[in-house]
């Protein structure tokens, strides 16, 4: 069961990271690339001539090059991402020991999203290059335990059947944006505003589609490869997860 769980991580993890590579190269690549030039533009009037003097002897830091370099190493990036999440998928499913199959994945996938993506973008929505933000360490405290939380609150509502149990998965929930998530004290920014909503809004639907993908394919592969029901069809059940 275990080289089969891992053969289900490996082919969804593949299929996820390939497929999103090629959604972002639709929409959220390109907007990346011009984001950059306003950050290019930020940082060479921020430098005086004789910095711009120094910097010019100095040794760029390596970066893939633009097009099809660029792409594989993002494809690559990808393809790990999804072997992570896929792995987290699958051991949910194991632990739970319940029947899984496409559509039951698409479910999980979707509650993925929302504890990734989707409830941490509410307080620290997607940023393109050269856009203020706060402190590193600080948004990283935010986002770990808004995901921490918010996992934990859907598992209080979708694993109990009472109301006390889910209440306090709903209060779990929203503590983190109670708190507020970090911001600057100044926004400052080249980025033209509608380029920002812009990224943020394909960002979000990539991420959808990206969690949609391992949801069903893991919950696909692990019917066929792992937990196999007689006739193919899990028994009927009023679980929402089930």
């Amino acid at each position: 069961m275990i080289s089969r769980s891992l053969l289900v991580v490996l082919l969804t993890g593949v299929i996820g990271g390939v497929l999103v590579t090629g959604a972002q190269e639709l929409r959220v690549t390109p907007l990346i690339l011009h984001a950059e030039t306003f950050e290019g533009d930020a940082v060479g009037h921020s430098h005086d001539e004789a910095t711009a003097s120094n910097d010019a002897h100095e040794e760029e830091d390596w970066a893939p090059n633009d097009g099809l370099e660029r792409t594989l190493y993002t494809c690559m990036s990808n393809i790990v991402t999804g072997v992570a999440f896929a792995l987290l998928l699958v051991a949910v499913y194991l632990l739970r020991g319940k029947p899984v199959d496409f559509n039951t994945g698409l479910l999980w996938g979707a509650a993925g999203f929302v504890v990734f993506v989707g409830a941490p973008a509410l307080g620290l929505p997607p940023e393109l290059p050269g856009m203020t933000a706060a402190g590193l360490e600080a948004r990283q405290a935010w986002w770990v335990g808004t995901v921490i939380a918010t996992a934990l609150g859907i598992g209080l509502f979708v694993e109990t059947k009472t109301l006390l149990p889910r209440l306090l998965g709903v209060v779990v929930i929203t503590l983190p944006h109670v708190i507020g998530a970090p911001h600057p004290h100044m926004l400052e920014s080249n980025v033209p505003a509608a380029l920002s909503v812009q990224f943020a809004v394909a960002s979000l639907f990539t991420s959808a589609f990206f969690w949609m993908v391992l949801g069903a394919t893991s919950g696909h592969f692990f019917q066929k490869l792992v937990f196999r029901i007689p006739g193919g069809k899990p028994p009927p059940t009023n679980h929402p997860f089930p």
